[in-house]
């Protein structure tokens, strides 16, 4: 019996996934193809129309994902030595055919690498006995999200001369390496690529095998926004009903931008008398330099906390920058801001920390922001509504029209592949 922290825990890994729909299948084998259709790549997709290309040439349809890949694991093997952890999941390697989708192949070591580090940055909340379970659920909510790729980039390869594909591929290797890659780094906590080379292998996967997959993903996204017609333009009277309907949404409290001195007790020894000597010492010197000239307000107040005060600001001229009203947790420095007239010093406040002399240099009232403000980010986001639900009607239509086999499911024609693939998004 699983338990409900453990329930819970799965959900969020698998972000909406049902999990009642996963089922072992009797193998992880993929299904004859039609008599006289030959397999494809494991790296592409077979067009018949493009001669430099030939299912003789290309590579066997359960293959290593690449020539450097390491075995993987059996996807059932256990997490520990335990001989009371059973699963009836069959062997399931890096190489092998998890899907197709149009004339295209997925295989596990496509999805198992982040299988793998989510499962592994969570291990100690999941149970031994339950790590296999685990991993069958998070491979079939990447395989998923996948899919939806796949089918626009089958897509896009139908359409698009066959010429101009190598072109379009090669602009995304720059991208891949001045954002992908940093992004991979920092995700796998590794110094540098060599680093990343070497921990992806270790997750069963690498460097090339993700380029492809940031250049299938680029593409995919992009296509389907060509392939999604333009919505329709907001007109002033629909911005107009919008802005009536969430006016709310349009108010804004009071903030006020501002500059501080601070003593801390703690660098007194707790001494508050020497701290009381002090803060007062500065705010005597800063009053009688700003009332015998106000044009060095600035200058003397960010000189003096650089070289004086202990406010975390205090590097930078103890400004702080924009700050709403209720949200300090010392009531009286907020009251303070918003009482004080611009460019007024206060009192000296105390606080748990030490002493405190502020001063604010700009202030907004509460209020609404109006409508002939507020029209341009109004036109946006109906515009942007409207374009969402296009291409998400442009994606229903292309999953109407496509076939997909999936280790999970099955065979998944169009009607039956939809309403599976729109699952992750119901609550």
């Amino acid at each position: 019996m699983i338990n409900r922290a453990f329930l819970a825990l799965i959900l969020a890994l698998l972000v909406g996934t049902n999990p009642a729909k996963i089922h072992a299948q009797p193998a992880f084998a993929p299904p004859p193809l039609p008599a006289g259709q030959q397999p494809t790549g494991v790296r592409g997709i077979y067009d018949p129309a493009r001669p430099t290309q030939s299912p003789a040439n290309m590579a066997p349809a359960i293959a290593p994902a690449s020539p450097s890949l390491p075995k993987q694991k059996s996807f059932s093997q256990p997490a520990t030595n335990s001989a009371s952890v059973t699963t009836n999941a069959q062997p399931l390697e890096g190489g092998e055919i998890i899907a197709r989708v149009d004339g295209q192949i997925v295989l596990a070591s496509d999805v198992l690498w982040q299988v793998n580090k989510i499962v592994e940055a969570n291990r100690d909340r999941i149970p031994p006995q339950e790590i296999d379970n685990v991993r069958k659920m998070l491979l079939r909510q990447q395989l998923m999200g996948l899919i939806d790729t796949k089918l626009l980039y089958a897509d896009f390869r139908r359409t698009v001369p066959a010429e101009n594909i190598p072109n379009v591929e090669e602009n995304l290797a720059k991208p891949f390496e001045e954002h992908e890659v940093p992004r991979l780094i920092k995700v796998l906590e590794v110094n540098d690529r060599r680093e990343l080379a070497a921990a992806l292998t270790e997750l069963g996967t690498s460097i090339s095998d993700l380029q492809r997959q940031f250049g299938e993903r680029t593409i995919a996204g992009e296509w389907l926004r060509q392939r999604a017609p333009n919505p329709k333009p907001a007109t002033h009277d629909e911005m107009l009903e919008y802005y009536q309907e969430h006016k709310k949404d349009y108010d804004y409290p009071s903030q006020a931008r501002w500059e501080e001195l601070m003593i801390r007790f703690d660098r007194h020894q707790g001494n508050r008398a020497a701290a009381w000597q002090d803060i007062a010492k500065l705010g005597n010197t800063l009053w009688q330099r700003v009332v015998a000239n106000p044009n060095l307000r600035g200058p003397v107040f960010s000189k003096m906390s650089k070289e004086h005060s202990h406010g975390f600001t205090a590097k930078k001229g103890g400004v702080h920058d924009w700050t709403t009203k209720g949200a300090l947790r010392n009531k009286a420095v907020d009251q303070a801001l918003f009482s004080l007239e611009v460019g007024q010093l206060s009192n000296i406040i105390e606080t748990e920390q030490g002493f405190h002399i502020v001063r604010v240099l700009e202030r907004k009232e509460a209020g609404r922001t109006p409508f002939t403000e507020a029209q341009a980010e109004i036109r946006k986001q109906l515009e942007s509504g409207r374009k969402e639900k296009l291409v998400r009607a442009e994606l229903a239509k292309l999953r109407k029209q496509s076939r997909v086999w999936t280790v999970f499911d099955g065979d998944l024609p169009g009607p039956r592949l939809a309403e599976l693939l729109d699952q992750p998004q119901r609550r």
